[in-house]
């Protein structure tokens, strides 16, 4: 996908979105007419600094901005659903990255968050690659203790201090995604240091009208990338 028509898929999802949900916050949130894409459209005026790490990682993949007032561009992501009775189909998204050098994952952080109230959580997770597509799960952690999504800049985050071995030059790839028990939903923001199209993945579960022929199964693509750092040493 070019630049340029990158610039008109933006275009699209605004003059589009249809479906409105106004969250117990009275954050309205607008969905793209597919469903799979949601903005803010009254989003709060005060900030929250993101947490720092939970020690002195390096930054081994990820595109979170230094600026903590625009840690990612926090108003329009993607959604994420488990389906059912509180949303019509099964969304989950996933960024690929590839180690430089061999490393040890400690952290994951998203720039994910539930839309409006709820206890429920996500599931973040390291992934194998698999022809360019999420594989096996190498580890998943859940989380509850989420940030709303449209207010900048907290994170989601997962943290394991034994960490996980990751090697030079492979692809893997960071999935957030749901279990049966989270029935809220969520939204992962698109990041803020790059507007450029980047491949990605998407795990549809649903009817044709959202998933077309994809149901059940992970589809690459290529998007804005949303937010997420994977840290460690």
């Amino acid at each position: 996908m070019s630049q340029r028509s990158l610039a008109l898929c933006f275009v699209v999802v605004f003059v589009l979105a249809s479906l409105k949900v106004e969250a117990a916050d009275k954050l309205e949130y607008v969905f793209s007419p597919d469903g799979k894409t949601v903005w803010v459209k009254n989003p709060p005026q005060n900030t929250r600094a993101p947490e720092p790490p939970s020690a002195p990682f390096a930054t081994i993949a990820g595109n979170l901005s230094l600026y903590p007032e625009a840690t990612y561009f926090s108003i329009w992501g993607n959604t994420i659903a488990q389906g059912g009775s509180n949303y019509p189909f099964q969304t989950w998204v996933a960024e690929p990255f590839t180690p430089a050098a061999n490393a040890t994952v400690n952290q994951i952080e998203v720039s994910a968050g539930r839309q409006g109230g709820g206890t429920a959580g996500f599931e973040i997770g390291l992934y194998n690659d698999a022809n360019g597509v999420p594989g096996t799960v190498i580890k998943s952690a859940h989380v509850s203790n989420l940030p709303i999504y449209g207010e900048c800049c907290a994170l989601a985050s997962v943290f394991d201090s034994v960490g996980v071995q990751v090697t030079a030059g492979t692809q893997y790839w960071v999935v957030v995604s749901t279990t049966p028990e989270d029935t809220d939903i969520y939204a992962w923001a698109f990041n803020s240091t790059n507007m450029t199209a980047q491949p990605a993945a998407s795990w549809c579960m649903g009817s044709s009208t959202y998933c077309g022929a994809n149901s059940g199964k992970w589809t690459p693509y290529e998007y804005v990338q949303l937010g997420f750092a994977v840290l460690g040493h």
